[in-house]
């Protein structure tokens, strides 16, 4: 099992949002992994960039995966996200 909080930044297209993260994955069997961010502040912008482009989850030294958003509370600035691929942490 692999876990990571903290600093972490959602990237879609163009646009990038800081986030505060908390993520798990277990290697054991298949890769899973994710979680959930917690924006400070999010625009109508990012979310649109969201539902177009891939979003990718960067880490403070550089590692990056692919996320997609599974659930959102309008309004919360909480996002759910399901990691595909590597786990990045």
């Amino acid at each position: 099992m692999s876990n990571y909080q903290g600093p972490a930044t959602l990237v879609a297209g163009d646009s990038e949002i800081e986030v505060e993260a908390t993520l798990s994955g277990s290697r054991a069997g298949a890769v899973q992994w994710g979680g959930s961010v917690q924006t400070g502040g999010t625009t109508a912008d990012f979310f649109a960039a969201m539902e177009k482009d891939d979003v990718r989850i960067r880490l403070p030294d550089g590692r990056e995966g692919a996320v997609a958003v599974t659930h959102t509370t309008i309004g919360s600035g909480r996002l759910r996200v399901s990691g595909s691929g590597a786990i990045p942490f």
